[in-house]
C-alpha cells in the first residue's frame, strides 16, 4: 500500500490489515495476514517487522485507532495544526514515517512525501525540499542530523519543528544542529507505542515532558512500564513453520519495555537498554556509554562508530568497535578512544568497514553489523 493513502479516511476507517514490509529486505511473512484475522479474529491494524540483535524478525500489530490515538496526543503536545506542512522523509515501513501522514490526516495539514527517496549522506536535497515547499515540521533521527551537521547543511527558515527520534541522543550533536538553524525537539518513543511516548517542547534532551495519554512507571528491575490507548494489539512470530501471537496487556494494562528509564514529575528520562549492560572482567559496563564516546570520536573524524559486546572466554565479554573507514587508520582510533575512557571500559579492537548498515529510517542495523564483521553473541 502506497503512503499517500495513509492521509485518505478510507485508510483508516477499513478494516484492512496493512503488512507494511521494506523491499529492501528478506522477511518471511507468507500467511501472517490470514493468520491474524482468521485465527486472532484482528482487523483494521498495521503490523510492522522489527528485528532484535540476533536477527530474528517479529511482527508488532497496531491498531489503527491506537496509531490514531497516538497522533492525536502528539498533534496536541507538539502544537499541530492545519496549517503546517510536514515532509516526510522516514520510511512507511516503520512506525515513525508512519506517524507523519496520521498527524497529517488529523490536523488536514498537507504532506510532501518523500518516504521513498534514498538518503544520500549529504542531505541538501532535503533542506532544498524543506524550502521549496516551505515546509514547517519533519521528523528525522540522529543518523540524518550527523550528516547534516557533517556537510554543513543550514536548516531553512520556513521550519518550526523537527522531531528528532529513533536512537541514541548526542547533545554535543544536537547543539552542532541548532547552530546550523535546526529547530530540534527530542522525541523518545517505540513502535509498540505507536509513535512518541515523550517529546520536548523546547531544548530539554535529557527529561522529556511525557505525550498526553500516556501513563508510566518504572518496575523494579529499572525498566520502563507503560499503559495508553496507542499500546500496540501484540507480536506475532513464526515458529517451525507455524504463526503465534503473543497479544500485549491492552489499553488498561501494563507493557514492560526493554528500555531502563527515570521517572520526575512527568517527565522520562532515557538511561539505556535493559541489556545494554554487560560484564567484563565481572564489573558491569554500559555499552552504550562507551558507544557515545566512540560515536563521538568518529564524528570529529566525519565517520560513523558502533560499539558491540562480544563473548570472550577470559574476560566473559570484550568490547569491539566498528568505524567506518573514514575515521582513518584503526589503531590511532583505537588509542584516542581508550584514553577517553576508563580502564575497565577499554575497547579491545577496532573494526574498520566501508559503512555502517542501517534500516530504512537511518538506525543502525546490529544483527547486520555483526554478520559484516563475523561477529557472534
Amino acid at each position: 500500500m502506497e503512503t499517500p493513502e495513509l492521509t485518505s479516511s478510507d485508510y483508516w476507517s477499513s478494516d484492512t490489515i496493512d503488512l507494511r514490509l521494506n523491499p529492501q529486505r528478506t522477511v518471511e511473512a507468507a500467511g501472517l495476514v490470514e493468520f491474524l484475522r482468521e485465527s486472532c479474529g484482528l482487523s483494521s491494524s498495521v503490523v510492522l517487522a522489527t528485528s532484535g540483535s540476533t536477527g530474528d524478525f517479529k511482527f508488532v500489530v497496531l491498531a489503527k485507532k491506537a496509531l490514531l490515538a497516538s497522533a492525536k496526543a502528539v498533534v496536541e503536545h507538539c502544537g499541530m495544526t492545519s496549517a503546517d506542512v510536514s515532509l516526510a522523509g522516514l520510511s512507511g515501513f516503520h512506525v515513525g514515517g508512519i506517524g507523519v501522514f496520521a498527524r497529517a490526516f488529523l490536523t488536514g495539514g498537507e504532506v510532501i512525501d518523500a518516504s521513498h527517496r534514498k538518503w544520500d549522506r549529504k542531505g541538501q536535497w532535503f533542506a532544498e525540499l524543506i524550502q521549496e515547499h516551505r515546509v514547517t515540521q519533519t521528523s528525522m533521527t540522529p543518523t540524518h542530523l550527523h550528516d547534516l551537521v557533517s556537510h554543513q547543511v543550514v536548516a531553512p527558515d520556513s521550519l518550526r519543528c523537527v522531531l528528532l527520534g529513533g536512537g541514541r541522543m548526542d547533545p554535543s550533536l544536537i547543539s552542532a544542529g541548532r547552530e546550523l538553524g535546526w529547530p530540534i525537539r527530542v522525541s523518545y518513543g517505540m513502535t509498540e507505542a505507536g509513535s512518541q511516548i515523550a517529546t520536548a517542547t523546547g531544548t530539554e534532551i535529557d527529561w522529556l515532558p511525557l505525550i498526553p495519554g500516556w501513563k508510566a512507571r518504572v518496575g523494579k528491575d529499572g525498566r520502563l512500564e507503560i499503559s495508553g490507548d496507542a499500546l500496540f494489539s501484540g507480536y506475532a512470530f513464526r515458529e517451525v513453520g507455524n504463526w503465534r501471537f503473543e497479544m500485549a496487556p491492552g489499553a488498561q494494562g501494563w507493557f514492560t519495555t526493554g528500555d531502563r528509564c527515570e521517572l520526575r514529575d512527568g517527565k522520562l528520562r532515557f538511561l539505556g537498554r535493559a541489556d545494554d549492560l554487560v560484564k567484563v572482567s565481572g564489573e558491569l559496563v554500559s555499552i552504550g556509554k562507551v558507544e557515545a564516546v566512540a560515536s563521538a570520536l568518529a564524528q570529529e573524524r566525519g565517520a560513523g562508530a558502533a560499539v558491540l559486546a562480544v563473548p570472550n572466554l577470559r574476560r566473559g565479554n570484550e568490547l569491539v568497535a566498528v568505524v567506518e573507514e573514514s575515521a582513518g587508520d584503526a589503531g590511532d582510533f583505537l588509542k584516542s578512544l581508550n584514553q577517553r575512557l576508563d580502564r575497565i571500559e577499554a575497547v579491545r579492537l577496532v573494526e574498520l568497514v566501508p559503512q555502517l548498515p542501517r534500516t530504512g529510517i537511518g538506525k543502525l542495523d546490529r544483527a547486520a553489523l555483526r554478520r559484516m564483521i563475523g561477529r557472534s553473541g
